[in-house]
């Protein structure tokens, strides 16, 4: 995500404010949420937009008693939501919500009332300036990475008995199923897309899915042969239809605390593609819950990762989550390989890189870690 901070601006500042971000916004599927408190200038902030765009005598009514008030504009319409007083998400309906955010530019104030029914979108905070009369305003772009790659496909051995009638995933630990775990962290993080594979008592994740909303899941089926992780990504790519996505094994959970940067952000963030072809998530060794492995990589100043190899330990364990190009599987020759692959010749090419999660990371290898783990997230 990239912020820019606008600081010390009068009301009379926003509609030059409106010009900048007029070509980005004045797109179909375009959602921008407002944040600030009751009086913070929400509703001033989008009149500026408005009257720049429809003409400086458009009346625009604050929509806090119809929900929605809708503009006309040759290019498309414009929905200016204020979801202040709405008691349920499924009121959305009554209001246009989804064909608003598919074909018109919506803005959107009190957004978290809306939930998971919000696409991704970008967020304008508005907060007080150095005077009454000013605003400092902060505006943050989408996530540029809206898809994730599940893999659930995984014979759980390691977890017998408790594998023998249901895959590893829909094991429960501090009250959910592993794969919610999983699922829940990327929602929170803005990701809305995500596409789960299966082949171990695959039918048992295909059922499960369907009771969630959000993100929005594909099934990608490996019940007749099982891939690698490798060779399911590239399985999955007519799925996934993106150039860049998350990765994450079903196994591993991460929390955010302590008012950290959100660790999915922070890969957002520091993810370069013209020097990477994969970010890595880690852990370090020490702090790795439910974990007694030597550990997995070094990684230099610079953020470069070398792996292990002889040597009898190393500070970081992948924490099972990376942000991955689509080209680098899309041109592998193999079928059914692991991930391990890609990422050794990426680190001989140096483009492959990590960045340490500074939270809690847990995971779940045995049936004596969900003790641990379930305490841990509790």
């Amino acid at each position: 995500m990239q912020t820019k901070t606008h600081q010390y601006l009068h009301e009379t500042d926003l509609p030059e404010l409106a010009r900048t971000y007029a070509p980005q916004w004045l797109r179909p599927g375009t959602v921008v949420a407002l944040h600030g408190d009751l009086g913070a200038g929400k509703t001033a902030f989008v009149r500026a937009f408005i009257r720049e765009v429809c003409g400086a005598d458009t009346p625009v009514p604050s929509p806090t008693f119809t929900l929605v008030q809708p503009y006309e504009t040759p290019a498309l319409n414009i929905y200016h939501y204020d979801l202040y007083r709405l008691s349920d998400v499924s009121e959305l309906t009554e209001v246009d919500w989804t064909a608003a955010t598919t074909e018109g530019l919506v803005f959107v104030e009190w957004p978290e009332r809306a939930g998971n029914q919000i696409p991704p979108h970008w967020r304008v905070e508005i907060l007080d300036g150095d005077s009454n009369d000013t605003r400092t305003i902060k505006i943050t772009a989408p996530n540029a990475i809206d898809t994730v790659m599940v893999l659930a496909a995984g014979l759980g051995t390691r977890m017998r008995p408790l594998t023998e009638t249901m895959p590893k995933p829909l094991l429960k630990f501090a009250g959910r199923a592993m794969l919610d775990h999983v699922l829940d962290g990327f929602v929170a993080g803005g990701v809305t897309r995500a596409v789960v594979n299966t082949h171990y008592l695959g039918e048992q994740i295909i059922q499960h899915v369907q009771s969630r909303t959000a993100p929005i899941i594909t099934i990608s089926d490996e019940r007749k042969t099982l891939l690698d992780s490798g060779g399911a990504i590239k399985c999955a790519l007519p799925l996934l239809k993106r150039d860049v996505f998350f990765t994450a094994n079903a196994d591993a959970v991460w929390r955010d605390m302590n008012g950290n940067t959100p660790a999915l952000q922070r890969m957002m963030e520091f993810w370069n593609p013209d020097i990477m072809d994969t970010l890595l998530l880690l852990a370090p060794r020490e702090r790795a819950i439910g974990f007694d492995g030597p550990g997995d990589y070094y990684m230099a100043a610079d953020s470069n990762l070398s792996w292990r190899g002889d040597r009898p330990t190393a500070p970081y364990v992948y924490a099972s989550v990376t942000i991955s190009k689509a080209s680098v599987y899309a041109n592998h020759p193999e079928h059914i390989f692991s991930c391990r692959k890609i990422w050794d010749a990426q680190e001989t090419a140096g483009r492959l890189y990590g960045i340490a999660h500074d939270s809690l990371w847990v995971h779940c290898s045995t049936p004596a870690d969900i003790a641990a783990a379930s305490a841990a997230l509790i």
